[in-house]
């Protein structure tokens, strides 16, 4: 079962970005080709049984997960970027967080009504880039919206504010 093996190779780093934090790394996935391709294996299954037209990836670590996955569906892969990353015209959204505030944004001609969208994240913690996320993508209007997250921070429980309005896929449950 992939979630045994994420636990056992998902090296912890504690204190990390600040004390009280056990920051999950997932460059111990990606450095484990094996374990890399499975990953991406289950999201695109996941894609597959929801008949996803396009990944979005959450900057950054979203990007590693959602552009390999994408390739392999042979589906477009949009980025969704911290404030004035993106040329051109771009949807803008606002979220607070524990400690202000940021804003994500994706360009205005990525998406198209008939889509159906999976966002893609590496984990979710308290889940407020989670659902900026799902409020940007929505200014399209797509005929669908899911989540597929690597790991659940349980403890932190983003999940249960996402899982109100979207379908997730989790791969582990743990506690950061």
């Amino acid at each position: 079962m992939i979630s045994k093996k994420l636990k056992k190779r998902i090296r912890i780093i504690k204190n990390f970005p600040e004390k009280g934090i056990l920051f999950q790394d997932i460059t111990s996935i990606t450095d484990d080709n094996k374990l890399f391709s499975e990953v991406i294996n289950e999201i695109v299954k996941y894609a597959k049984k929801n008949k996803i037209t396009k990944i979005a990836g959450i900057e950054a670590r979203g990007f590693i997960f959602g552009s390999a996955s994408a390739v392999k569906l042979n589906i477009p892969f949009i980025p969704i970027r911290k404030k004035n990353k993106l040329p051109g015209k771009v949807y803008s959204q606002k979220y607070k967080l524990e400690y202000g505030n940021d804003e994500i944004q994706v360009h205005q001609n990525a998406i198209v009504k008939k889509d159906k969208i999976l966002i893609v994240d590496d984990l979710i913690a308290t889940g407020g880039t989670a659902l900026a996320s799902a409020k940007l993508i929505s200014k399209f209007t797509p005929l669908k919206i899911c989540f597929f997250f690597i790991i659940n921070l349980q403890n932190l429980e983003g999940l249960n504010k996402i899982k109100r309005d979207y379908e997730v896929k989790i791969l582990l449950n743990t506690n950061g």
